[in-house]
């Protein structure tokens, strides 16, 4: 199954067709023609395996749902599957092994030097900001006669943004952008609302993104 393929959503799913999320279709009964992503599967191991289960580790593309990689080998192995467990081990840059359970978090507030929390040593360890994740992530510069809007915490529309800074860049869904004006310090964490590549997007009015927070290059 390594490579890409284009993989079925499932009804259940929070994709939108239409303004609408799929589950909100699949409760009322209301069939809706099938959507399907290009994913791109780029490792799958089998980690255990016995008569009525496997257990397999994917290293995918974002937008991929693991559901239905079961469902799909499933398929492909002619005796049906389904997903009984899923366990997020990374995505992108944050890691599980990096993190600690909230009651390991609970005694650290307790200990006596409270600020190791939050800073050790001037990085982040166990709260990470959310500054971080759109300097891992990509960047959208928007015309400066749009300030205000943003500062207003409005979406992105497409004819926000300036190619001229932000290039061709493909852009999934659920990706976290920083969406940014020139010459300015301050920056906008955004949330994409829908896949898009800017250039074919530059002159609409659809809504791309959400508004997450403000953030600064100056701010901890």
């Amino acid at each position: 199954m390594k490579g890409e393929y284009l993989q079925t959503v499932p009804s259940y799913s929070a994709k939108k067709r239409k303004g609408r999320h799929l589950y909100d279709y699949a409760r009322e009964g209301i069939e809706i023609e099938e959507i399907r992503n290009n994913v791109n599967i780029y490792q799958i191991k089998l980690i255990s395996f016995n008569s009525e289960e496997l257990c397999i580790k994917v290293f995918c593309s974002a937008g991929t749902y693991i559901r239905a990689i079961a469902n799909d080998l499933g398929d492909r192995l002619g005796c049906g599957a389904v997903l009984s467990k899923l366990k997020r081990i990374k995505i992108g840059q944050l890691d599980l092994s990096d993190s600690i359970g909230p009651e390991a978090l609970v005694d650290l507030s307790r200990s006596s030097d409270t600020e190791s929390i939050f800073n050790q040593s001037g990085d982040y360890k166990f709260i990470i900001p959310a500054i971080s994740l759109a300097e891992r992530k990509k960047t959208i510069y928007v015309f400066k006669k749009y300030k205000d809007m943003l500062e207003r915490n409005s979406p992105l529309y497409g004819y926000m943004i300036n190619l001229n800074r932000t290039k061709i860049k493909n852009i999934n869904e659920n990706d976290v952008l920083s969406v940014k004006i020139t010459g300015l310090a301050e920056f906008f964490l955004h949330k994409a609302v829908i896949n898009f590549k800017t250039d074919e997007f530059m002159k609409s009015d659809e809504k791309l993104t959400k508004f997450i927070s403000t953030a600064s290059k100056d701010k901890k």
